[in-house]
């Protein structure tokens, strides 16, 4: 396995790949480790190489000329990013930041298409990984033309324990975003967030436990949700 956090099988795209190929990118991979808050990906970085991220967790982030930030995407162990530049050869649309210590390969956009011209399973996974981003936005783009904040931050919730189904036992969200991480995603500030959660936690729908959060009543953050959502 090498060093550790330096194994691409922990690479979701990767995972039906066989050994004798994912040893060969292993190799072609540079490979590097990050602090929590250091730069992977300046914003408008010309390079076109793709990343996988092995160990720990990252974020897609713009920051305004204010030093205001926009949170796009986070990444987790498995995930990979830049496949958009690899694929148009543009600069990148966004800056990728560790938000935790974290391990990352980096594949040249040439070596990319190879693995995925040579197996069709890649070339799937990365297809059904581009659609799952494009769904995504679409529904944070409807978030946030539709919903008031308080109904962003319960829907965000909802997305982060994976939208169970309403008749799902109480759901544990493992190591919640700080209530400043949270407000970034749903373009809001923390004060919002501490109170909308203060909120939910009296009303019995939510409850703390250290860096988790259990979901105690998923129907009715839901309905809270849809509630605000058909709000003229």
């Amino acid at each position: 396995m090498g060093p550790v956090g330096r194994d691409l099988r922990a690479v979701a795209i990767f995972e039906k790949l066989p050994d004798d190929a994912l040893a060969r990118l292993s190799v072609a991979c540079q490979w590097g480790a990050y602090d929590e808050g250091e730069e992977i990906v300046p914003y408008l970085d010309e390079r076109d190489d793709v990343y996988f991220l092995t160990s720990g967790a990252a974020r897609v982030m713009i920051y305004s000329r204010a030093g205001k930030a926009v949170a796009f995407r986070n990444l987790q162990t498995g995930d990979l990013f830049g496949e958009l530049a690899a694929i148009d050869h543009g600069p990148r649309s966004a800056r990728v930041e560790a938000s935790d210590t974290c391990v990352v390969a980096r594949l040249s956009a040439e070596d990319f298409y190879r693995a995925m011209r040579d197996e069709p399973g890649v070339m799937e996974a990365v297809t059904r990984h581009l659609v799952a981003q494009i769904r995504d936005l679409t529904a944070r783009v409807f978030a946030f033309s539709t919903l008031p904040v308080r109904a962003r931050i319960e829907a965000e919730i909802l997305r982060l324990a994976g939208d169970p189904p309403d008749d799902a036992a109480p759901v544990m969200i493992r190591r919640f975003p700080t209530h400043g991480d949270l407000a970034v995603r749903v373009s809001t500030h923390r004060e919002a967030v501490t109170r909308e959660i203060n909120r939910l936690a009296r009303h019995g729908i939510l409850r703390r436990a250290g860096r988790d959060l259990e979901i105690l009543d998923i129907a009715a953050l839901r309905a809270m949700v849809e509630e605000s959502g058909s709000e003229e």
